[in-house]
């Protein structure tokens, strides 16, 4: 089962995590989840309670990256990252 994840949470993302994603392994940390809550992972990787977050910032190159509807299951401890 995932890790629940909560606003202000910093991340490591899995590659190509998200929509308008070009995140390839970034850092991020979870800005909002959205007015109604969590909602239910899009990828469907078979964990009932796994969510989508709808607002991710990264930072890459300097520039800061929004990314939105990211999954739990993209989501790892910073020192759990795949390399």
């Amino acid at each position: 089962m995932s890790q629940r994840r909560r606003a202000g949470e910093r991340v490591r993302l899995s590659p190509n995590s998200g929509f308008v994603s070009d995140s390839d392994r970034l850092n991020a940390e979870i800005q909002n989840d959205g007015p109604k809550g969590e909602g239910w992972c899009l990828l469907e990787c078979g964990d009932p309670d796994c969510r989508e977050w709808t607002t991710l910032l990264t930072e890459a190159d300097g520039a800061r990256h929004m990314l939105c509807l990211v999954s739990e299951c993209q989501m790892h401890d910073t020192k759990d990252a795949p390399s």
